[in-house]
């Protein structure tokens, strides 16, 4: 969706990791104009286009890895606004904790979270639901920028004990383990970086509580640029619900803290359902999959929440006219074509 829009700082790193991998700028038709842009990295640039970019990068230079090696020329800068306000946090936990409340100033399309479980902290970048453009990429860029972010705020001390991709592995799986430096599993559901949960507690040097006040102030002022809307929460709330294994209305009005007559009347109002929405977003979760990974139909329809692979498959030809291994056979066989 045209709508989701990022800050110009995501183009860092970009021209000088195509000059350094023999490419040119001149090899993109863009509607960037990146060199004038990198000096203005407050301005905002369409997501999908962005992403766009970046798989057009990694092949037009024959470089599956290319969101990876730019990602090392990025950091916590990147972020502005908000990434002032995180290194002013007291911890590592107050951090990412501020991030998640304020990444969507710096990117209206995606979003982080992170939570603890049985000792151990689990990072996640994840991507508003409806979007439309190729992904891989920013996955790996995004997993090169924690690690590096992560580091600076814990001078060094913090160390990834794995990370998660959610595309399939390529061919050479090396550039991952140098750059990251753990183990690195592919075909997951998202983007996630585990560590140990003692690192919340770790605190940040040099952190100042009397400009984080004031640039939380500062970026409360221009909530404007906040693009969500209700409808678009509850589509993210249901994603995490397939997510977690389990998409009731219940567990997603639970989230917003309403009922689910509350729910649906809010819903009704803006010309949708809970069912539409929850089928919009399971065709989405399931065409991401079908393009990204080499994972089981039957593990698909476990994630969706179907009863059984047959339902799935019985749902997917009702809205594409094929099943979901001719959707993939054609999008492989016709990899320009838009398939949703």
């Amino acid at each position: 969706m045209s709508k989701f829009l990022v800050r110009a700082a995501a183009l860092q790193g970009f021209e000088e990791t195509v000059t350094e991998l023999g490419g040119s700028l001149a090899l993109f038709d863009t509607e960037f104009d990146i060199p004038y842009l990198v000096n203005r990295p407050e301005d905002w640039i369409s997501y999908p286009a962005w992403l766009q970019l970046l798989d057009d990068a990694a092949q037009r230079l024959q470089c599956p890895h290319f969101g990876l090696l730019m990602g090392q020329k990025q950091d916590i800068g990147l972020l502005g606004t908000v990434g002032f306000i995180v290194q002013q946090a007291p911890t590592i936990g107050e951090a990412l904790k501020d991030l998640t409340l304020y990444f969507n100033h710096h990117n209206q399309g995606a979003m982080v979270s992170a939570r603890i479980e049985q000792g151990t902290l689990m990072w996640t970048f994840d991507y508003k639901p409806q979007l439309r453009a190729p992904l891989t990429q920013q996955s790996d860029l995004v997993a090169a920028v924690a690690v590096k972010v992560m580091q600076s705020l814990s001078n060094q001390r913090w160390l990834p004990r794995a990370i998660y991709l959610p595309h399939s592995a390529p061919a050479d799986t090396q550039p991952f383990q140098r750059y990251l430096n753990c183990a690195v599993y592919f075909d997951a559901d998202t983007t996630v970086v585990v560590s140990d949960a003692d690192m919340v507690n770790a605190p940040i040097d040099r952190a100042s509580p009397d400009l984080r006040r004031l640039l939380e102030q500062h970026i409360r002022a221009n909530a404007e640029l906040d693009s969500d809307d209700f409808e678009t929460r509850v589509s993210y709330l249901i994603k995490q619900a397939l997510l977690s294994g389990a998409c009731s209305i219940e567990r997603v009005s639970s989230f917003l803290a309403m009922n689910k007559r509350t729910l649906q009347r809010k819903l009704s109002a803006q010309g949708t359902s809970y069912n539409a929405l929850l089928e919009e977003v399971r065709f989405d979760m399931a065409c991401d999959y079908l393009r990204e990974s080499r994972g089981s139909l039957t593990q698909l329809a476990h994630q969706l929440c179907y009863s059984e692979l047959s339902v799935f498959s019985n749902a997917f030809r009702q809205r594409f006219g094929m099943s979901p291994r001719e959707w993939k056979n054609q999008l492989q066989s016709t990899p320009a074509a838009h398939l949703n």
